[in-house]
């Protein structure tokens, strides 16, 4: 049985080299080289021609100006920056120009004191970590100290910018004013953010300074996200074994929603599994699975996360939809919801906190609620279903009341 199993699912395989289908597994030097691949099929050439533009005052000697880019999740924001900045210090080489840049990752979360430690470990290329406790004036001194002997350009690249919750001022200040002058190396900043509305929350005397430049990474489209795909399928899979069309599909499907490399990727390994396990051929039947999976996989992980009195909640709620034509009201809902917690044995919470439950599943997804208003009788919320049939059905079927 068990070779039987071995040799159905070897005739079955696609992923040649799944590494290729996630980033974080692939050694740094293969993902550079992807990467590589990737902008050599003309994908995002007009950010990188707005970004040659920007930088070109290098080779006459003059600084360029800060640019901030903004743009969603997954629209390469990052990696083309990177990219860019690299082939620009191999240029700067060549022509014997002194050109160097340094990456701070803030995409996680950090106070003042944990973005100045970002930015001395990768100013010094150290790995060690700044021990708490050292005053802020102590890191800016060190961060000073560590480029005191440096001489040319400088491009410190800092990727979500927006992500320092706490004192953000300080050190957004001193990367405009103090940093510059005290420091021989003429340094320039490239700030990406996910959010449009960062930079009103800035100081207007830090905007002034930075005197920036601003750029604006569009979604992909499906073209772009297709020759994404395509380079992935040569890298990773059996060729011979997938469809141009089922690939067309995932890059459509990725473009429709939200433009994010990242998830054409996701649907793409998750439709290579499906499909080993069926017919071992990747057509379009088999995206479709994986769509739906993926999104039915997400919601039921978040219902199995709920509070138990948010599960009685949102099952109330659906056994209401399901016996008002999916429409009925707040107060309709809680009925359905005191009988779901008599028939399970639990007591039921009252009409307000069952309220704040219900803004609770609205605010992920879970069910849809609409504020109406009845003229001078006052407002209500209408609930409505916002969940896939699938999930209903299991959710309904537990109810104690179903």
């Amino acid at each position: 049985m068990i070779r039987h199993a071995f040799a159905s699912a070897g005739a079955r395989k696609i992923a040649l080299h799944s590494s290729f289908l996630d980033d974080e597994k692939l050694p740094e030097p293969e993902r550079v080289a992807v990467l590589h691949e990737i902008f050599h099929r003309n994908i995002r050439i007009k950010q990188l021609e707005r970004l040659a533009n920007f930088m070109a005052p290098i080779m006459g000697g003059y600084l360029p100006p800060n640019v901030l880019i903004y743009g969603p999740s997954g629209t390469g924001k990052s990696v083309t920056s990177l990219h860019f900045l690299s082939s620009l210090a191999h240029i700067c080489e060549m022509q014997g120009i002194a050109f160097r840049y340094c990456y701070v990752d803030l995409t996680t979360p950090r106070s003042c004191f944990g973005a100045f430690n970002e930015l001395a470990i990768a100013l010094d290329g150290s790995v060690r970590r700044y021990r708490k406790g050292i005053a802020l004036e102590q890191m800016q001194e060190m961060i000073v100290a560590a480029l005191m002997n440096a001489t040319g350009f400088l491009c410190i690249l800092i990727d979500e910018a927006d992500n320092v919750t706490t004192d953000a001022d300080i050190f957004l200040t001193f990367l405009a004013k103090t940093f510059p002058k005290r420091i021989p190396v003429r340094v320039f900043y490239v700030f990406l953010t996910n959010r449009l509305e960062w930079e009103k929350n800035l100081d207007p005397r830090i905007v002034s300074v930075l005197k920036k430049q601003d750029m604006i990474f569009e979604p992909y489209d499906a073209l772009d996200l297709l020759e994404i795909l395509r380079l992935r399928v040569e890298k990773a899979l059996d060729v011979s074994r997938v469809d141009e069309g089922a690939i067309r599909k995932i890059a459509a499907y990725a473009s429709r929603e939200t433009g994010d490399a990242r998830k054409a990727v996701e649907l793409l390994s998750k439709a290579v599994k499906v499909a080993e396990e069926r017919s071992g051929r990747l057509t379009e039947e088999e995206v479709d699975i994986a769509e739906h999976s993926i999104e039915v996989d997400k919601t039921e992980e978040l219902i199995r996360s709920l509070a138990l009195q948010q599960r009685l909640a949102l099952q109330g709620c659906y056994a209401g939809l399901g016996k008002h034509r999916n429409r009925i009201s707040t107060g309709t809902a809680f009925e359905y919801y005191r009988q779901v917690c008599e028939a399970a044995s639990v007591r039921p919470l009252t009409q307000r906190r069952f309220s704040d439950m219900v803004s609770f599943m609205d605010l992920y997804g879970l069910i849809c609620a609409r504020v109406m208003s009845k003229g001078r009788y006052g407002k209500t919320r209408e609930l409505s279903s916002s969940l896939p049939v699938k999930v209903i059905e299991g959710l309904v079927s537990n109810t104690p009341i179903a």
